[in-house]
């Protein structure tokens, strides 16, 4: 979606064109992009003529004479072309308007999302949707952003995205400038301090002028104009830069989802105040998962193992006897947890999902009372099934370990146990998914010196 960069550099080329043209006709081929009834939209605007375009946030505003205003977002992939007055529509375009020398302006816009409507320059300004819009980071201060983050109880990047309180930044720019202020995407924005608060609007200022200067970022669709791209994109340090190096220090950069928007940055430049690093272990039964935990803990890590904390559970009286309950005496022999039941209890899909349900909330509990606890600066979460849990976005490093399946049913063979269970209890295993998430992934196959040398590479320590 076009930030305020790139509706900036929309405006000063739309000035090259659009004043002094008069509207001779107006044609309309999506109505619902057009806020105003057409033909009040039409009747109003025809015999107008265009004054110079200005800019509020993301909002383009054309100013007409007999103080007409037209207020566009361009919102996913809304353009604005330059054409011929009469000639045929192109397969996207939203409204043309055609002008009395010739020349014709179409917006033109693929997923239908831009708008535009037509107001007042009396009014404009004080109705919606201009009306709810915050201050651009140049008119806003530290003190007043302070202020209006202590009304959010989300994550500041969250906060940086709504526009009611600071106006012009989108998802590249906002992952930029919380980069650009070492500021972690998931501090509660309520935390922040007013000297934090006024690096943000120091750097915001600084990239957007940066990114206006270069005509905005060229990320998939967006162009300024036919045949012309930004050059911002070349400047980025955050956003599209998951899984490679950071350019600060080095750090594999981490992608997760906040808001349902993708979200960028570095684990060791951005820290989690009052938070530890936290690495998240994850791979198939039989893959390393210990091994690679074993080393970190050698290396400083508080190892919180999952299957640890599983197996502790089934020693509990409390647990033992929610399960009895749930699953009756014959997954006990001898007043403990029979292992072989347990195996063909999770081939059900009801009980395994029954089961999971209650011991991963327990586990989870007891992970987070451990990384809440302020006791460790890294730790170490080995999670079998990480991939879609909380721990997932809140790992700042996911290490991805696999193994051949004949690899693994050695190595389980090896721990005398029956491996054709165990292997298709890794039928399960979300690989494709952890591929996708993971801030590497390791072979685990050959020996451990091999491993160890991957892990040496991570620059963790």
């Amino acid at each position: 979606m076009p930030e305020l960069p790139e509706v900036e550099t929309v405006v000063r080329i739309l000035n090259g064109f659009v004043p002094k043209k008069t509207i001779k006709d107006i044609r309309i081929f999506h109505e619902k992009s057009v806020l105003t009834p057409a033909s009040a939209f039409k009747a109003a605007l025809i015999g107008e003529t265009f004054l110079p375009c200005t800019r509020i946030g993301k909002f383009i505003i054309f100013h007409l004479t007999n103080e007409k205003v037209v207020i566009s977002h361009l919102r996913m992939e809304g353009k604005y072309f330059e054409g011929e007055a009469g000639q045929k529509p192109e397969k996207h375009d939203t409204l043309i308007y055609d002008f009395t020398d010739g020349t014709s302006l179409r917006f033109n816009d693929v997923r239908k999302f831009g708008i535009v409507e037509l107001k007042s320059e009396s009014d404009y300004k004080t109705t919606l949707p201009i009306s709810k819009l915050g201050k651009e980071p140049w008119d806003l201060e530290a003190k007043d952003l302070n202020e209006a983050f202590k009304r959010i109880s989300g994550p500041v990047k969250n906060a940086l995205l709504d526009q009611t309180i600071i106006l012009g930044l989108g998802n590249i720019y906002a992952d930029e400038v919380l980069f650009a202020s070492k500021i972690n995407p998931k501090t509660p924005a309520k935390t922040l301090s007013i000297e934090e608060c006024s690096r943000i609007l120091e750097e915001s200022r600084r990239i957007l002028s940066e990114a206006i200067k270069q005509g905005g970022s060229t990320i998939r669709s967006y162009h300024p104009k036919e045949g012309m791209s930004g050059n911002m994109q070349n400047e980025l340090h955050a956003y599209g830069h998951e899984g490679m190096k950071c350019d600060r220090c080095g750090m594999i950069m981490r992608k997760i989802t906040l808001g349902g928007r993708g979200t960028t940055y570095c684990p060791k430049c951005q820290p989690l105040k009052g938070k530890p690093f936290i690495v998240g272990v994850t791979g198939p039964i039989g893959s390393g998962k210990s091994s690679v935990s074993a080393y970190l803990k050698d290396k400083g890590f508080k190892v919180l193992s999952a299957d640890d904390i599983v197996h502790s559970l089934y020693k509990e009286d409390e647990v033992k006897d929610h399960l009895r309950k749930k699953f009756g005496e014959k997954l006990f022999k001898d007043g403990e947890i029979n292992k072989s039941e347990l195996l063909s209890l999770l081939t059900s899909p009801k009980s395994k999902k029954a089961l999971e349900e209650y011991i991963h909330s327990k586990v989870y509990e007891r992970m987070y009372s451990e990384i809440d606890s302020g006791k460790y600066k890294k730790v170490v979460v080995d999670v079998p099934l990480l991939i879609g849990g909380p721990l997932e976005k809140d790992s700042d490093l996911i290490v991805l370990i696999t193994a051949s399946k004949e690899v693994r049913e050695q190595r389980l063979i090896k721990r005398n146990v029956d491996p054709k269970k165990y292997l298709d209890l890794n039928d399960s295993f979300p690989l494709r998914k952890a591929k996708k998430a993971a801030s590497i992934t390791l072979d685990g196959s050959g020996s451990l010196k091999d491993l160890y040398k991957q892990l040496d590479h991570l620059d963790l320590f």
